[in-house]
């Protein structure tokens, strides 16, 4: 049952759904911007009971489609497609949904001195300065390539690429870029100039399948999912590179063998998508002690397999949170904002002082 959450809106889909993100104009209508296996949909969810697909853009086919946005913009890619080749970087224009303006387009990257172009990826993140970063391209190693997309964001300029290993994932803020490199782990790498990054730290996460990330508010902590069998969310201290440390672990569900997917970070929750165990929320407040305060399951699947909630969308200012499950469509979910309790207690010998 859920724990701490409601359903309060619902939109099925004829074909299997991929990641989610969101978007809220300037008259503060809401929208789930949702990855389709066939191509990306706009849905308005300002009154979650009735959600409305505004428009669809027909893409590639492939199993990952991946959304971020930037100012009333939004940026998709896809990853491999059965129908080979790739549709390049989608820039759609979010200011008229009656008549959307759009474009396919192949980001140019320069490397060793020679000019390729990504025809498809597995994510996207977009920090707050607007750049663009893309990840696991089909260029070089398929590192991070890093577009701006601040100062024209219909045409996208090239400013660099990470190509030390590949990144499936990654997060950015300021001048440091973190990268989930699956089996090579987490790496932290200095961009502060893009031509060059520098290298600053990397581990290795529990089950060795580092594949989401993301960073606390105060920049202090790292949140890590692992994608594979009964794996964790991880918190590690990240505030001294020199020595990155694991503050805690938690499984959902002990040896269920679920499968985390997506950790984003709002405040002091994550909100993370488990593929056949749905939205789980974690009070992260003491990153030592990670507590679990909500969930919603949106498939009727269990196990370990890579069905059910592929994204958990927690930004959208009325607070409620958009899922995309593969074979169930997208929910709209309320949660109630309940957080942990914690008691701190120290234990000593009242005749030696000494703690027991």
């Amino acid at each position: 049952p859920p724990v701490n959450t409601t359903k309060i809106g619902e939109l099925s889909y004829s074909t299997s759904l991929n990641d989610v993100w969101g978007y809220a104009d300037t008259a503060g209508n809401e929208y789930a911007l949702v990855g389709v296996r066939n191509g990306f949909s706009v849905v308005d969810v300002t009154t979650p009971s009735s959600p409305v697909q505004e428009f669809f853009i027909q893409g590639r086919r492939s199993t990952w489609r991946d959304i971020k946005t930037w100012d009333h913009y939004a940026y998709v890619m896809h990853d491999p497609s059965p129908q080979g080749g790739g549709d390049g970087l989608l820039i759609v224009d979010l200011d008229s949904l009656t008549n959307p303006r759009y474009k396919f387009t192949y980001p140019k990257v320069t490397l060793g001195g020679v000019e390729d172009s990504a025809t498809r990826s597995h994510n996207l993140w977009i920090d707050e300065n607007g750049v663009l970063y893309i990840f696991g391209a089909d260029v070089g190693l398929g590192g991070a390539i890093m577009l701006d997309v601040a100062t024209d964001p219909w045409n996208p300029t090239y400013l660099g690429i990470y190509n030390s290993t590949y990144l499936h994932d990654g997060w950015v803020r300021g001048d440091t870029l973190w990268g989930a490199a699956l089996g090579n782990g987490m790496i932290a790498s200095d961009i502060s100039n893009k031509s060059q990054p520098q290298f600053l730290a990397q581990w290795n996460t529990p089950s060795v399948f580092a594949h989401n990330c993301w960073v606390s508010d105060d920049n202090k902590t790292i949140f890590t999912t692992d994608e594979v069998s009964s794996a964790y969310i991880t918190a590690y201290d990240v505030s001294d590179l020199s020595n990155v440390t694991e503050t805690d672990r938690m499984r959902v569900v002990p040896n269920n063998q679920t499968i985390p997917h997506n950790a984003h970070v709002l405040g002091n929750l994550v909100y993370t998508s488990y593929y056949t165990y749905g939205l789980h929320v974690m009070d992260a407040q003491d990153p030592s002690w990670l507590i679990e305060v909500g969930s919603y399951d949106s498939s009727p699947l269990s196990g370990s397999g890579y069905d059910g909630a592929w994204g958990a969308y927690p930004y959208l200012p009325s607070g409620n949170v958009l899922i995309t499950d593969i074979q169930e469509g997208l929910f709209i979910v309320e949660f109630n904002g309940t957080l942990a309790s914690r008691v701190y207690a120290y234990v000593q010998d009242s005749l030696t002082g000494q703690a027991l």
